[in-house]
């Protein structure tokens, strides 16, 4: 069953010409026309606790990316529109760090951000990918380089297959702009646990720097959020918003595509 899996992932992934979503509309292809081979809700709740433990196989992360992946990436993209404009002021050489990377759609949207600003085939991009889950971090290395493959951007990728307690911080960054992201990742306690030692590897980091998170509007997410801003108190600028987030997506649960609402809060820092 891997195998077949690991193919539908390879096919998928060949099939984004024009972005994320060509991905995503092709795993939830996937997903109709093989109920009986998914998990249910609950037993993908049940097992990652809500999707706040790293996913153990191919099964769970096609099941993530249906049931949360344009969620997550329609979050950012809102993020990076609201407060970078990169048609204006683009840099050569951009690095992103993606801080419990998943199957790597912060990432994703980031460079869909480039190719809709027009700047994608302008820019070298060095990609640090963090992330605990063997299956995910894989995931991810393969749809960034083939999505960057499809946008012409020069590209490297570093994958660290830790936890973010563990995770070795690029600092030495003379020449280009640092993206710091954490998409839904704020409201898992491990990572707020990990979020006072984050912040000194991250002040350290040299040149221009910017923070970019977001993440529904849970109880426990104000609480990374908190813990956040205050481990961050040395940036010089936030932006913090929170917004209705409205957007078309696939329902596991109805198993039908849904227009939904989700309340979101968005943060971004810069130093």
């Amino acid at each position: 069953m891997s195998a077949q899996l690991q193919l539908q992932i390879d096919n998928a992934s060949e099939s984004m010409k024009a972005g994320f979503l060509d991905y995503y509309k092709n795993m939830v292809s996937y997903f109709q026309h093989n109920a009986d081979r998914n998990l249910s809700y609950s037993t993908f709740v049940d097992r990652t606790e809500r999707a706040t433990k790293a996913l153990i196989c191919e099964k769970e992360a096609i099941f993530y990316i249906v049931a949360y992946g344009w969620q997550h990436h329609q979050s950012m993209q809102h993020l990076l529109s609201e407060t970078l404009d990169f048609a204006s002021d683009a840099q050569e050489h951009i690095r992103v760090v993606d801080y419990g990377c998943g199957q790597g759609v912060a990432t994703l949207a980031f460079i869909d951000h480039l190719a809709q600003k027009g700047v994608a085939q302008d820019i070298s991009l060095e990609v640090y990918l963090i992330e605990p889950s063997t299956v995910s971090l894989n995931i991810a290395k393969l749809l960034v380089e083939r999505l960057a493959e499809v946008y012409g951007i020069r590209l490297s990728v570093h994958c660290q297959q830790r936890t973010l307690d563990n995770a070795i911080i690029p600092l030495n960054n003379e020449r280009s702009e640092t993206f710091h992201l954490m998409s839904n990742v704020l409201d898992i306690k491990a990572v707020q646990a990990s979020l006072p030692s984050l912040a000194k590897k991250i002040k350290l980091c040299e040149g221009k720097n910017f923070l970019l998170a977001t993440c529904p509007r849970y109880s426990n997410t104000q609480t990374g959020y908190n813990i956040l801003r205050q481990e961050m108190s040395f940036v010089d600028s936030v932006y913090d918003e929170c917004w209705d987030m409205t957007y078309r997506s696939y329902r596991v649960i109805q198993a039908n595509w849904q227009q939904h609402d989700s309340k979101q809060r968005m943060i971004t820092m810069e130093w």
